[in-house]
């Protein structure tokens, strides 16, 4: 079917882990801290996510079991995570029991926090975080290991150690030029023209975390063109190759019921020579967005998907073609024209 841009799924993968920060903060007395942070990500230099170099703060939310100690409190860095400081400070006190949460940035909106459970061993930290998205401000949530405060912790105190995960979902695309071998493309504009603008986190004390209430005003998400150099310059695809854009965008997680609409500019040229370009829309429908996850839309390009008018779905690149109408006879030279060859006695 003419017209139709299959954007397949390259790759749909959980973020990987980065290395931990092994160098851990000795213990100013009993003063709770907080150390060995790092973001559960892996990054590439135009990845629009926070790294821990980059994190500026978070927001802590702390229980014991008599109650709320930690109502977020913004907590920062100043020297790109390696150490962390909030005020005022709070000590470790013997015999009480500690759970902790944070969610970043700090100035994220999070309401009604809360710690369920009986026990240390069950100890679960909660709440509802309001969120408008910008396709850039990464949106991370972490919970701590809980603590007992005994004698033997006493005895050492650690800082309390943070893993972040994302609760967002990042796109880029791909394209590929299928198109013809004497043809080369480029890619530019690549906007998703929808995307879901606001919505609520609930980091459930019994469940996975979960969106709902997700909408709000149409948000425009632009990723550039496809190359590496930056996202206003587009490379030239050569066929039977593939370009990813140059930005990634951050979107509010969705069910498969949600469809986005996709938005891009091509540019044909025989080997540099432009020949034309032309807008195109796609649509991305049927895919889960999850938390956490990777996803990169892959379009191939070819010469009947081409949309050479908008108007006229029907209408397609043609090829260009050559036939031989005939080969013309030799021309006859005069009958009637005489020439005289000269004979042998002649030339004497």
């Amino acid at each position: 079917m003419k017209k139709v841009f299959f954007l397949g799924i390259a790759a749909a993968t959980m973020l990987a882990s980065c290395s931990k920060d092994e160098t851990v903060d000795v213990p100013q007395g009993k003063a709770i801290g907080f150390s060995n942070t790092f973001v559960d990500n892996a990054t590439r230099s135009v990845d629009p996510s926070f790294t821990v170099a980059t994190l500026p703060n978070f927001a802590v939310y702390g229980f014991t079991q008599n109650g709320q100690i930690f109502d977020g409190e913004t907590v920062s860095s100043v020297n790109g995570g390696t150490s962390w400081t909030y005020s005022p400070t709070q000590y470790w006190v013997e015999g009480n029991q500690y759970a902790f949460a944070a969610i970043a940035p700090a100035s994220v909106s999070v309401s009604d926090a809360k710690r369920t459970g009986t026990s240390v061993d069950d100890y679960k930290v909660g709440m509802t975080v309001s969120f408008t998205n910008d396709g850039k401000t990464d949106l991370l949530y972490a919970a701590a290991d809980n603590v007992n405060a005994d004698e033997t912790f006493m005895a050492s105190p650690q800082p309390v150690s943070l893993t972040f995960k994302h609760q967002l979902s990042k796109v880029k695309f791909s394209f590929k030029n299928n198109v013809s071998g004497a043809y080369n493309i480029k890619v530019t504009d690549v906007k998703i023209t929808d995307a879901k603008r606001s919505g609520t986190l609930t980091v459930s004390t019994a469940a996975d975390n979960a969106w709902s209430n997700v909408g709000g005003d149409p948000l425009e998400l632009s990723f550039g063109a496809a190359g590496t150099t930056d996202a206003n310059t587009a490379e030239a695809i050569a066929f039977g190759t593939e370009v990813e854009t140059y930005n990634e965008q951050l979107m509010i997680p969705t069910a498969s019921t949600e469809s986005y609409n996709v938005t891009f500019k091509v540019e044909l040229l025989s080997g540099t020579v432009p020949m034309g370009t032309y807008n195109h829309t796609a649509t991305i429908e049927g895919v889960e967005l999850k938390l956490g996850y990777c996803y990169d839309f892959a379009a191939e390009l070819n010469a009947e998907n081409i949309v050479v008018d908008p108007d006229d779905p029907d209408a397609q690149l043609e090829p260009i073609t050559f036939t031989v109408n005939e080969i013309s006879p030799w021309i006859d030279t005069n009958k009637d024209q005489t020439i005289d060859i000269p004979s042998a006695e002649d030339g004497q």
